[in-house]
């Protein structure tokens, strides 16, 4: 049996150690709460706000995310790609996101304001319009990914393929072209 919960506050909690009851959280935010290396298999989300939370190495198997927004979360290692597709919609500020797996997910309009990005992974992914906008991307991998109307202004240390890319009407800003152009290996002074 899974537990229901709407419009609660949860804060300064830590369920690394008191895992949070298995359940249905609707509208519900949490503020600075503690859950690294948890297991939120089959957890519902719809309408919530993380704030300030580590949720490093959780594992998100099964779990939806419907409508959710992370703020200055950390968020190292999560492998997104497992989450359940359905009603799936999310949208991070300020948020680390290192080493995290975005892989084959719909992310149409999907926000990453001012992120750490570094070491992601978005491969046969549909990131069509989303926002990277002021994103760190050092390392991250883009391959065969839709990134049509997706607005890369003022992101940084990217490495992007349009080869291998969908990028009709991607928005770049035009100091920081050089991400587009490394891998033809040309010489721009």
């Amino acid at each position: 049996m899974t537990t229901y919960v709407e419009d609660l506050l949860f804060k300064n909690q830590d369920y690394s150690k008191n895992t949070l009851a298995i359940g249905d959280y609707d509208g519900c935010t949490f503020t600075q709460c503690n859950f690294s290396n948890c297991d939120l298999f089959r957890y519902v989300f719809t309408d919530c706000e993380f704030v300030e939370c580590n949720l490093s190495n959780v594992s998100v198997r099964k779990a939806s995310f419907n409508d959710v927004s992370f703020k200055a979360c950390k968020m190292i290692g999560l492998n997104f790609s497992q989450l359940s597709a359905f009603l799936m919609r999310m949208n991070f500020k300020k948020c680390n996101l290192q080493m995290s797996r975005f892989d084959t997910l719909k992310l149409k309009q999907t926000s990453f304001i001012d992120c750490e990005l570094q070491q992601a992974s978005f491969v046969d992914c549909d990131l069509k319009y989303s926002d990277f906008e002021d994103s760190n991307l050092e390392g991250a991998v883009f391959t065969n990914s839709n990134l049509e109307g997706a607005n890369f202004f003022n992101a940084y240390n990217f490495n992007i393929d349009p080869v291998r890319n969908k990028m009709k009407g991607a928005k770049f800003s035009s100091d920081n072209l050089e991400g587009l152009l490394r891998n033809f290996q040309l010489k721009i002074s």
